[in-house]
């Protein structure tokens, strides 16, 4: 299992809660549910993708566009076909890694463990990935409630969500020390967040904001890894980017 520290720096800086919260919001330089897909059986192997039979999709092994914000990352994987993962695609991809240590169809165990060791493994410089989750307050006044968007697709050149929901009930608070990383994955909610009560840990989180501009990432860095969804989709870095999804002939 691979062992997650809890975060005391970003970077290379020392750093608290709110400094790695700006620092993740860009200001540092350098249907109904999300269901899972209908799995395919006996899926063609993919050059540089892992085929989750979970969700029957295929994931990057490795993060590309690194630099760019979570909009161009959007835009440019539509664009070639592919699409930026959700929450839920990410924690299943993470699961299927993490249960098969000795390999998978697409992936021997070396290669398993070197990804598992980019998204979580404590390292400098830091790496982080863009998710598909935009969190929007729909309403007016007392009546105001948080949704999150996923599933984007480009319209006239604009980004739109394909699924707006109502965020369930989740934990809405930050976690610095933090949560248990399989308390999260092996139960979240339908929207991928984690549960209002889960076990304590030392995976970091930031819970949705209602600031109309919020979006989802995971990082890990020189001290530890965390689960944010407070980022800022203008932010960028030479660490952070995005693992593309795919669908794929079974």
């Amino acid at each position: 299992m691979t062992n997650i520290k809890i975060p005391t720096h970003f970077m290379g800086v020392p750093v608290n809660s709110a400094t790695l919260e700006r620092v993740l919001k860009g200001t540092a330089s350098a249907p109904k549910t999300q269901t899972p897909q209908v799995p395919a059986q006996n899926a063609t192997p993919q050059n540089g993708y892992i085929f989750v039979p979970s969700i029957g999709l295929y994931v990057a092994k490795q993060r590309t566009l690194q630099g760019s914000d979570w909009y161009n990352c959007h835009k440019q994987l539509l664009a070639n076909g592919e699409r930026m993962p959700t929450i839920p695609e990410f924690v299943e991809f993470l699961k299927y890694l993490r249960a098969n240590p000795t390999g998978v169809k697409d992936a021997p165990q070396s290669e398993v463990e070197s990804i598992l060791d980019d998204i979580l493994t404590v390292k400098a410089p830091y790496s982080g990935e863009w998710l598909d989750a935009d969190f929007k307050v729909k309403g007016k006044l007392m009546s105001k409630k948080l949704y999150i968007n996923y599933n984007h697709e480009l319209k006239g050149g604009n980004l739109e969500p394909k699924n707006s929901e109502l965020l369930e009930e989740s934990l809405m608070k930050d976690m610095t020390p933090g949560i248990d990383l399989d308390s999260w994955l092996n139960n979240p909610t339908k929207q991928g967040l984690p549960q209002k009560k889960i076990s304590k840990g030392n995976l970091y989180y930031w819970y949705p904001r209602d600031d109309d501009n919020s979006v989802a990432g995971f990082v890990a860095n020189s001290d530890g890894a965390s689960l944010y969804c407070d980022g800022t989709p203008g932010g960028r870095g030479a660490g952070l980017g995005v693992r593309a999804i795919r669908r794929g002939s079974p």
